[in-house]
């Protein structure tokens, strides 16, 4: 073979073996290179000039050639191109890195979109499966696209890594990572899918909320309270595409709810979080929408289950009968209704959560509703009695239990009167009565008949269980959130991480000093005690940590943070001022109650101005000024001045109200002037 054809393969590791590949595909004929490399050739057979006009009257044939990572000559032929490209896939692909000089050869394939796409999944899927973290995995597959972006331009082809992405995402992170513009601009091409952000979301959840513990609930959701908030303001500048579900917070407690705990439990935790840690008002709006959806859940179903296919009717009307003895001994003549319970499973504008409904009476989450009229569960009585009645008294006796037969006129020893004319036997039937009635009101809210004994009771138990709904009241908002969990090392781990050796370490000075007092048993160095370390509290550790991120994060949302400090030292002067006029404790007082007022807002502020409007200590019943005991009980804690409060209920069989007892008169007279417009 002539010193030319050797230099075209100058380039491979053994040109003789490359050349004597190409002839054993190629059969000896003669042949030419269309692309070569360092390790990989293509190859097709010499053909004369008149080929190109007489094509079918000549044979084409191709060979791939190239050396493997475990130093093996392999060889590919046909005569078709595109049965060549697994083999051309397999080279590329055998290496843990993308090679970028098996690009040349995907100009001469009709396939190569496809099969740089099927190069570049392979690499990114690489990387998805060996990293560990999400930044390094990002950049590693940032660089592979930019290394394939010109050609797949090239070829009019559009990655799709949408799907790696997903994976990356899936990969441990650190709280809310800091991301460089590039990676910014990266992911807004190629954003993860919805499970991806999902999996995002609960790793950040994970490390600023910390695993599901049941002895700290209301900690737990302040903090997940501060991590949604956070991830709002993170994702407007890092991750636009990022779209935080309203659900979360929900999800958080039903993902708990399944892994450990009662329901009393969170309902504990959630309370804790308003009230110790100031949870905000969307989410303890949500939280209190899935503590009825668990309880409704829980009762709703078994009680429907339970009424189906039962009848039930409600009595409308009761008349006396004046003359028993003609009437089969029936007293009352009772006229009725079918009802039958319809499960309903709404919330109304004013927060209140309605289960069902039977006839006029609507069952809701705070108690039992009749009209514009509402009574809490702490009200309702209900009472069942087993009655026998004849038809003289009850006319519906479809699906009712038959008892026996009865005379229409009878004796007053209970016997036939034989003497009336036309006396016949009438049926009787068992029906199971429950009076559902409230404290204070006059008549019963309303009167059922069962035709089953199992029916009423299980009406009687549904509105027991019913009433745990109740528990759920509205509770101020206050304290401070939560710090986010940081990760803390403990001070004897860092400790071990020290070399040991650096501990015998001596300086050039100490040597110094040591040969001095070895030639001069005259001198004498005094011995300095060492200090040994106090080590740090993992609780002191934690609040530095916390300290330290928000700080951090409050620099990240300006450009520029300046720290002005003042000192400012009172003179002498200042001081006697203000202790020759010191404030009276009445207006003080005044000023306090007057802020919390205003602080107050719809229907509690109503109710504060409507009772200032009244006379001052003097004894109103909530009747007379048109109040509920609830709206009083809500308002009242919140308008106080020094420990003592402007508004007292007095508990009685008649509750009564009275206002301004604990203050003077000029405070009172101000608070009256200030308010009582405004009723």
């Amino acid at each position: 073979m002539s010193d030319s054809r050797q230099r075209e393969f100058i380039s491979f590791l053994s040109a003789e073996d490359v050349i004597e590949k190409a002839n054993e595909s190629l059969e000896g004929k003669n042949w030419k290179p269309l692309a070569e490399t360092s390790n990989a050739a293509l190859i097709s057979l010499k053909t004369p000039l008149v080929a190109s006009f007489f094509k079918k009257f000549f044979e084409t044939k191709y060979a791939f050639i190239y050396r493997s990572v475990e130093d093996e000559l392999i060889s590919s032929s046909s005569e078709k191109l595109s049965d060549l490209v697994d083999t051309l896939f397999q080279a590329a692909t055998e290496r843990q890195t993308l090679d970028d000089s098996f690009f040349v050869f995907l100009d001469y394939f009709k396939e190569a979109p496809q099969i740089l796409e099927k190069i570049v999944l392979h690499y990114s899927s690489l990387i998805a499966d060996k990293s560990d973290s999400l930044l390094t995995s990002l950049r590693e597959l940032k660089n592979l696209h930019e290394r394939v972006r010109r050609r797949a331009d090239q070829f009019g082809l559009n990655l799709a890594l949408n799907e790696i992405v997903s994976r990356l995402f899936s990969l441990e992170c650190p709280l809310l990572p800091m991301l460089e513009s590039d990676l910014v601009d990266f992911l807004s091409k190629f954003p993860p899918d919805e499970e991806g952000a999902s999996k995002f979301l609960d790793n950040q959840i994970g490390l600023a909320v910390g695993e599901y513990d049941e002895s700290s609930v209301e900690v737990q959701l302040s903090r997940l309270e501060t991590i949604i908030k956070e991830i709002k303001r993170y994702s407007l500048t890092f991750m636009k595409w990022l779209t935080v579900p309203d659900n979360l917070f929900v999800s958080y407690l039903e993902k708990g709810f399944r892994r450990y705990g009662t329901i009393a439990t969170w309902l504990e935790g959630i309370k804790e979080a308003r009230t110790e840690y100031g949870l905000g008002q969307s989410h303890w709006e949500q939280a209190r929408r899935w503590y009825f959806e668990k309880i409704s859940s829980r009762i709703l179903p078994s009680f429907q289950k339970a009424m189906a296919g039962w009848a039930c009717w409600t009595i409308i009307e009761e008349r006396q009968i004046k003359d028993p003895l003609a009437h089969a001994g029936e007293t009352m003549r009772y006229s009725a209704r079918r009802s039958e319970f319809r499960i309903i499973k709404c919330e109304e504008s004013s927060g209140v959560f309605d289960l069902c409904s039977v006839d006029e009476l609507m069952i809701t989450s705070s108690g039992l509703k009749k009209g514009e009229r509402s009574f809490p569960f702490n009200s309702i009585r209900t009472q069942l009695e087993e009655l026998r009645l004849s038809r003289e008294a009850f006319l519906d006796s479809k699906d009712a239990i038959f008892v026996g037969y009865t005379w229409k006129y009878l004796l007053p020893g209970g016997g036939p009167d034989k003497e009336a004319k036309n006396n016949e036997r009438i049926e009787c039937f068992n029906y199971y009565c429950v009076t559902v009635s409230a404290t204070g009101f006059g008549v019963p809210l309303i009167k059922l008949f069962f035709a089953r004994e199992e029916s009423a009771r299980t009406f009687i138990e549904f509105l027991k269980e019913a009433r745990i709904m109740s528990s759920w009241k509205e509770y101020p908002q206050n304290g401070l959130p939560a710090p986010l969990k940081a990760k803390t090392k403990n001070r004897s781990e860092s400790e071990d991480q020290i070399n040991p050796g650096e501990a015998n370490h001596k300086t050039v000075g100490e040597l110094i000093i040591r040969n001095m007092v070895e030639e001069s048993d005259e001198s004498e160095i005094e011995e300095t005690k060492e200090v040994s370390a106090v080590p740090i509290s993992a609780e002191l550790l934690e609040k530095i940590n916390s300290l330290h991120y928000e700080l951090e994060w409050s620099t990240k949302r300006m450009n520029e943070v300046e720290w002005t400090y003042f000192f400012p030292e009172r003179e002498k002067k200042e001081e006697e001022i203000k202790t020759e006029n010191p404030v009276q404790e009445e207006i003080t007082g005044f000023r306090e109650l007057e802020v919390k007022i205003e602080a107050l807002s719809g229907k509690t502020k109503r109710t504060v101005c409507k009772i200032l409007s009244c006379e001052p200590e003097r004894e109103y019943s909530l009747q007379e000024l048109g109040l509920t005991f609830w709206s009083v009980f809500v308002v009242a804690p919140k308008v106080t001045s020094g420990g003592k409060p402007l508004i007292e209920v007095i508990s009685g069989d008649v509750p009564r109200l009275v206002w301004g007892n604990n203050f003077d008169e000029e405070t009172r007279e101000l608070l009256k002037a200030r308010f009582a417009s405004d009723d």
